[in-house]
């Protein structure tokens, strides 16, 4: 800030006076977040079944970890940045180990500075007029490395802006943009060039502001990155977390959430608007926000005021997960074109209806119970007595689904990353008798067994599990048990190859397993404690759950599996568990022979594979044209806009889908429920997935 040289005796004493607390501040802060890197590494030791030595090689991954997860694009540090920080490369383990912060002073120092300078020269950029017609590359060579100087770094901004617009252009324009003559085609692109352009920068802007005005401090962001950079090096689900990622953890498995209670829907001229308000939440009872309202800024409580105008959905997102207990300001314009401001805090949710097992009845010559299951969660609200866990849940909706007489049943654990091993275990005890379910291995040799105590089942009826490539943990293990038994047919694609078990422990190296529940403290370590294993003594570890019958995955175009993870555990295996009877083989070959031809000629199955093999060719590193007139030449709305996939997922006329009798009555007392209710319907109508599984099971005899 720039300040009259008559006033600067004075401001000299004024900075003296302020900055020496504030500096201090920043001390304290940097040794807090030594001692928690500290104590990160102290309790995996302590509780890990298989941690990592923390030497010269895991402060290389520590360097390279903390690099990739504050500019992973290269943009922000230069390369002589990199030269005085690599002092470190292989130091960090001490730093670690003897709590000191001059690595992290240094790196938060530069890094402020040169999000700072980026700011302002994405300032200038923005100011000065674009050329789309000029030949231009943003290269291999370019995007790998990090900017020389500020002048590299000014030159690299821009031409990341201009990608940046460019490939939006091409995921936006309309089916039949190829038809166009090439004088409307450019035309077209040159109307919404300037938009997209615009929209890039503010990205950007709000990318590098979010970071400098965390309502936390940047000190406290880079510290938290620094702590969870530590975590991650042990393995892929070992985390450190902040408050906020803690309590959205456990809101995922059964914990009420924290939420504002509005849904967001992107607005098709940039920003996002308000879909819809939940009855009770604070959005709805605050009384001045309405479905249709589009926000235009956000400042949260101690930072500076964000222009949202132009934001996707999962900036928004992103920027609404920033904090559960401080207030925001919505700035939102009215249908009228009117502002309105309004304060809001989150609070705890009053209903996750949404986010729970739903069932239907898929009603055509076979009459065949569909259930989802979107998570494996706990009963956190009764005190995990179980009658509030998905277990449970899916035992009720069996009940009213018997009562339709099905010939059949699907459970749909595709999307579900995993859970409560308990509720797994007792999950699989529904559809089995008594037995071993599972294998479990901590740091010791000892192998323990997971056991369904409960004898006797509640549905043993033909069965088809679906599952996907983020079908994880707890869902492989449901997934594997039930292979094992011959109790189910598993369609889909390979699952994600997740074996190990982990749990939340307050931030204290004196916690043990018997009291850890019962402490409080200000950060979590999640620590990956067993490795699980099939009872065939085989791992979902790496290779997943190999599905009987295998359908194209459109998640193989996108998700990184577990064998992926630079850190994951290798897989090994166990002897098998001796006391299991599985049933009768299915027939399983019988079975994959009479539905190929159909999924060989579905065509939404045939889009899938050839946006898997498109996809595949985009991520294999090249040279980019920013050139407008060859971007338009490179658009292939067919391959690269994966809308026609969905176009191509009609479904059939195999059924019809309608609510069980019970579930018929809830739609007629609640309203949003009904508008939820038929839009999962009209999914599960046009999925192909679950068609297929329903041929299978019309073929699979009770």
């Amino acid at each position: 800030m720039q300040h009259p040289f008559c006033m600067k005796k004075i401001i000299s004493a004024l900075i003296a006076f302020i900055i020496a607390p504030l500096l201090s501040n920043c001390q304290t802060t940097t040794d807090k977040i030594a001692d928690q890197a500290f104590v990160v590494t102290r309790m995996v030791n302590k509780f890990h079944v298989d941690p990592r030595p923390v030497n010269d090689v895991f402060s290389a991954n520590v360097f390279t970890g903390m690099l990739d997860r504050t500019d992973g694009d290269r943009i922000f540090f230069t390369k002589n940045d990199i030269i005085r920080l690599r002092t470190y490369t292989k130091t960090l383990d001490n730093e670690i180990k003897h709590r000191k912060t001059e690595y992290l002073t240094l790196f938060i120092n530069i890094y402020r500075e040169r999000l700072r300078q980026a700011d302002s020269l994405i300032n200038d950029i923005g100011n000065k007029q674009f050329d789309f017609y000029t030949p231009e590359k943003f290269t291999v060579a370019e995007d790998t490395s990090y900017p020389a100087s500020l002048t590299d770094m000014r030159l690299k901004l821009r031409k990341k802006i201009k990608a940046n617009a460019l490939d939006e252009l091409a995921d936006d324009v309309t089916g039949n943009f190829k038809s166009f003559t090439p004088e409307k085609q450019k035309r077209y692109a040159d109307s919404v060039i300037l938009v997209l352009r615009k929209r890039s920068i503010s990205s950007l802007k709000r990318k590098i502001n979010y970071i400098l005005q965390s309502p936390y401090g940047i000190v406290q962001y880079v510290g938290n990155l620094y702590c969870e950079t530590i975590a991650s090096c042990f393995d892929p689900h070992t985390e450190f977390f902040p408050p906020e990622e803690k309590e959205n953890f456990e809101s995922a498995l059964g914990r009420q959430p924290f939420q504002f209670g509005f849904k967001m829907k992107a607005d098709k001229n940039g920003g996002v608007l308000i879909d819809n308000l939940e009855p009770g939440s604070a959005a709805f009872k605050s009384g001045k926000l309405n479905k249709g309202d589009k926000f235009i800024g956000v400042q949260w409580e101690g930072s500076q005021t964000v222009d949202v105008s132009d934001i996707t959905v999962h900036e928004f997102g992103t920027l609404m997960d920033e904090s559960n207990h401080k207030k925001v300001l919505f700035t939102v314009k009215k249908a009228d074109g009117s502002e309105v401001q309004v304060s809001l805090e989150k609070e705890l949710a009053t209903d996750k209806d949404e986010d729970r097992v739903k069932s239907f009845i898929l009603k055509g010559t076979h009459s065949i119970g569909y259930i989802y299951l979107p998570a494996f969660y706990e009963d956190w609200e009764t005190g995990n007595n179980g009658l509030n866990g998905c277990a449970n849940d899916v035992g009720r909706e069996i009940l009213k689904l018997k009562k339709e007489n099905i010939d059949g049943l699907i459970l749909d654990v595709r999307y579900n990353g995993g859970g409560s091993v308990h509720e797994a275990t007792e999950l699989a005890g529904i559809f089995i008798d008594a037995g071993p379910v599972a294998q479990e291995k901590s740091r010791d040799a000892k192998v323990g067994t997971i056991k369904d105590v409960n004898r006797g089942t509640i549905y043993d009826g033909p069965l088809v599990i679906l599952v996907n490539g983020h079908s994880a943990s707890a869902s492989e293990l449901l997934a594997g048990t039930l292979r094992d038994y011959n109790r189910a047919v598993i369609i889909g694609s390979a699952t994600y190859g997740k074996g190990t078990m982990q749990v939340v422990l307050p931030m204290d190296t004196a916690v043990n397993p018997e009291n850890y529940a019962q402490k409080q403290t200000e950060n979590y370590l999640k620590v990956t404690i067993s490795k699980l294993y099939r009872i065939t003594g085989a791992t979902a570890q790496f290779r997943g759950v190999q599905p009987d019958i295998v359908l194209p995955d459109i998640l193989d175009a996108y998700t990184t599996k577990e064998a992926g993870e630079p850190y994951a555990l290798r897989p090994t295996e166990i002897g098998a568990n001796k006391y299991y009877t599985p049933n009768a083989p299915l027939p399983i070959k019988t079975l994959a022979e009479s539905v190929q031809t159909e999924i060989d000629t579905n065509k939404f199955f045939q889009e899938v594979k050839k946006f898997i093999v498109y996809s595949k060719q985009q991520k294999v590193a090249k040279d980019v044209s920013l050139n407008l007139n060859d971007a338009i030449a490179d658009i292939q709305p067919g391959e690269r806009n994966d809308n026609n996939i969905v176009a191509s997922n009609a479904g059939s006329k195999k059924f019809t889908v309608r609510n069980n009798q019970y579930e018929m009555a809830r739609m007629q007392e609640d309203s949003d429920l009904k508008e939820l209710n038929e839009e999962f319907s009209r999914q599960v109508a046009t999925d192909a997935y679950i068609n297929i599984a329903y041929d299978v099971l019309a073929k699979l005899k009770p």
